[in-house]
């Protein structure tokens, strides 16, 4: 798995870790399960298009499923 960092100014290696996320829809807190990349040479986050859509899926998905969310 390979992706641009910006602090390291090139094409790295990242790992994944799985934390929980918070988005607001319709002035209501949704929380989920979701994931997030980082560099492996510093540990900064990366912007991962891929990670980003399965977020996108995983919020809806828990949206629906709560009926709006709390």
């Amino acid at each position: 798995m390979i992706a641009f960092c910006e602090k390291c100014h090139g094409m790295v290696t990242y790992s994944i870790k799985t934390i929980i996320l918070k988005k607001e829809i319709k002035e209501k807190t949704c929380k989920f399960q979701g994931m997030k990349a980082y560099c492996t040479e510093c540990g900064n986050e990366l912007f991962v298009a891929s990670i980003h859509d399965q977020n996108l899926i995983r919020l809806e998905k828990e949206y629906k499923n709560s009926n709006g969310c709390k």
